[in-house]
């Protein structure tokens, strides 16, 4: 009776919120600025666009797969070419599906990854990749499979995740030359990792041997780790893919043929220039439903999403925020250079869903999704956003996470904010996945209470920034926690502090500069404190060493001491009396314009940022002050009228304090409270109570 009486308070609470008054995330009430413009070609003062990539790593594929034995029996030439500056003899690759081979690989043991241990006795769950051949073609043929090896560069020498091959005949600085690869795969359960089956469902990424990245004068190459992602060069691909008829396909590129071969199978050829990667995906349940981004000033885009059919109702919401991403996104890096983009659905149970590859990603939505929860905006715009940051500019998501995931994490809050206003507050509860875009669980929401941008990054950067420092390789967070905090909300949260610091036009101008210089590159993060120095004309080196290479974090606060200038007879000097605010003591004799205050603001966090402090007097007047940081605290002082409100930071720019409760000062309250955030806190507490003893009941 308990669980059935809980149960349907919830439903009620949560039917409640679903429809309570007020302004909707999709109709903020108001006109939204209007986007900067879209730089032409020539655009003044900003790096010229590249016509194409370096394309030094290109395949041609050829693959089958078969559904029912669940493997892919692929064959493919490589032709790359050497941009170093010496004779290379050794030649590693990726074989992603080895970190599902055993339990023993280095994903296996990455302490997020429970796929070991909740499915190790499940043949299904296991996936892997044998190479049966590889040779070097050309004049200097040659069989290089005796020469294979696997490296452990971590010292898991049970790992396979890396291959290398070594060459008799090296190959020198510019010279170009062509592998042939034969391996068969077997695909694992989608439920393990971001690629594999469901049901009638394949999404297969990260899937042929794929060579490491010569960068820096030595081969980059790292095993696949629990929570890494990948790096790659550009080049152009040109995949045949075989499989039973009847499958709707979906893959990066642009369908070039598909043939019937008379066998019951159908070979789909997709070909696209200028990629670092090539990701496709097969179901028979696919919706396939087409769209367009066609705004003035930016190249055209066929957007094309193929979709589960429970999500129907979903599919305009999916297209219009593509075009978001599309319309954003290219105003503030590079504009979108290829005629098409492909957006996934992801099957239900499928652990696919949220990840980007070139020119096809996925989403992912639940059949109840309300817009306040900006689900599936939040999580389409996020991965069509890194169609720029990552799939244009190639950042190492291995080693620098934080210049794909960080820069595509402020981008979608600055772009979801912009394009469909704050969103209302939402949670799922009986899931796995909370905050904007989440995936999972029941909905409940609040539409009429905003959540400023940022504010859930800086929960995550409060609870867990401290564990580590920012700028270290993906691998070496403690953990999956601190993975996620320093390469999304700490690097999203510091972006947005530096546009607040910058001004937007010329963090826009930033940006622009970055993406259009590093185009079809690799940069670091070194070389994105450059274009904040040369676009500012000022060294910003103290920001970032406050912020990307640093643990500490920011916090400011504000305390006030209010007291007649001439105390009335019997007032007390002590701390009660000194903090009692100005009406209680004009009952004692003192003019409002008899009045000293004292305004402290006090750095309680570890970090250093300049800060503005605006007070406001009973007289009407408002003093705008500015301080540097660094001491410990500054005082202000006035005289005459009574300070009634103080507040630091008034314009928000410094995004990365991690408590801004405590920014604010109003005369009567103390430190202040919004209504509206003090309403959302006491809601969230008693649904959030109530669903969880629930749960604990149930």
């Amino acid at each position: 009776m308990r669980i059935r009486a809980a149960g349907a308070l919830v439903i009620g609470l949560v039917l409640i919120a679903l429809s309570w008054p007020g302004a909707r995330a999709d109709d903020p009430g108001g006109d939204l600025p209007p986007l900067p413009p879209v730089p032409g070609p020539a655009a003044r003062g900003l790096p010229p666009l590249p016509e194409r990539s370096p394309r030094n790593a290109s395949y041609t594929i050829e693959a089958r797969l078969d559904p029912e034995k669940r493997t892919i029996e692929g064959r493919l030439v490589l032709e790359w070419r050497n941009t170093s500056d010496r004779d290379l003899s050794t030649f590693p690759f990726h074989l992603y599906w080895n970190a599902f081979r055993n339990t023993l690989s280095s994903t296996a043991r990455g302490r997020s990854r429970r796929w070991s241990e909740r499915e190790s006795r499940q043949d299904r769950s296991f996936g892997w990749t044998e190479v049966r051949s590889i040779r070097r073609l050309g004049a200097a043929e040659e069989d290089l499979t005796p020469s294979l090896r696997y490296l452990h560069p971590d010292g898991n020498a049970d790992d396979r995740t890396v291959m290398e091959v070594r060459s008799e005949t090296p190959v020198a600085p510019g010279e170009t030359v062509r592998f042939a690869i034969e391996w068969n795969s077997l695909v694992p359960h989608g439920t393990v990792g971001r690629a594999g089956w469901v049901h009638d469902y394949h999404f297969i990424a990260q899937w042929f041997p794929k060579i490491g990245v010569h960068w820096k004068g030595e081969w980059n190459c790292h095993p696949f780790y629990a929570w890494t992602e990948f790096f790659a060069d550009y080049g152009v691909y040109d995949v045949s893919l075989t499989l039973p008829a009847g499958f709707v396909v979906g893959a990066t590129g642009r369908l070039e043929d598909k043939t019937d071969n008379g066998d019951g199978t159908e070979t789909h050829r997709y070909v696209q220039e200028d990629v670092h990667d090539f990701t496709w995906v097969a179901s028979r349940r696919f919706l396939d439903r087409q769209g367009t981004f066609d705004d003035p000033g930016y190249p055209s885009v066929r957007i094309r999403l193929l979709l589960q059919p429970e999500h129907a109702h979903l599919a305009e919401r999916y297209i219009e925020a593509t075009r978001i991403a599309l319309r954003t996104y290219g105003t503030w890096s590079v504009p979108y250079p290829y005629p098409q983009i492909t957006v996934v659905d992801p099957a239900w149970g499928s652990s696919s869903g949220g990840m980007e590859y070139p020119t096809i990603f996925t989403g992912g939505a639940r059949v109840v999704a309300p817009p306040e929860l900006q689900s599936p905006e939040g999580v389409t715009v996020h991965e069509a956003g890194h169609q720029f940051w990552y799939g244009l500019v190639g950042s190492n998501e291995f080693e620098e996470a934080w210049l794909d995931e960080g820069f595509n994490t402020y981008t979608t809050g600055k772009a979801l904010d912009l394009a469909l206003g704050p969103r209302g507050w939402g949670k799922r509860y009986f899931g796995g996945r909370f905050g904007r875009g989440a995936r999972t669980g029941w909905p409940a929401v609040a539409p009429g209470v905003w959540i400023p941008r940022g504010s859930d990054h800086r929960v995550d950067l409060r609870g867990g920034g401290e564990k580590d420092v920012m700028a270290i390789p993906a691998w070496t967070y403690r953990d999956r926690g601190s993975y996620r905090t320093n390469s999304y909300d700490k690097p999203a949260l510091t972006l947005q502090t530096l546009e607040g610091l910058l001004g937007d036009e010329t963090m826009v101008r930033v940006l622009r500069t970055y993406a259009r210089r590093y185009m079809y590159a690799h940069p670091t993060t070194g070389d994105f404190i450059a274009v904040v120095n040369e676009v500012t004309g000022e060294d910003w080196t103290w920001f970032f060493e406050e912020t990307f290479f640093s643990s500490r974090l920011c916090d400011y606060g504000v305390e006030v001491e209010v007291r007649p200038a001439r105390p009335p007879r019997g007032w007390f000097e002590g701390p009660e009396r000194r903090l009692t605010l100005g009406p209680p003591a004009d009952r004692e004799g003192a003019r409002d314009d008899e009045w000293r205050s004292r305004v402290t603001v006090v750095r309680h966090g570890e970090a250093r940022m300049p800060v503005e402090i605006r007070v406001g007097l009973a007289d009407g007047r408002s003093v705008d002050e500015r301080w540097d940081g660094r001491d410990r605290w500054r005082r202000f002082e006035y005289s005459g009228a009574r300070v009634v409100r103080a507040v630091v930071d008034p314009d928000g720019k410094i995004a990365i304090d991690v408590v801004p409760a405590n920014n604010e000062w109003i005369a009567e309250k103390g430190p202040a409270r919004r209504a509206a955030t003090k309403w959302a806190a006491r809601w969230m507490f008693w649904v959030q109570n109530l669903l969880e003893l629930h749960m604990v009941v149930g």
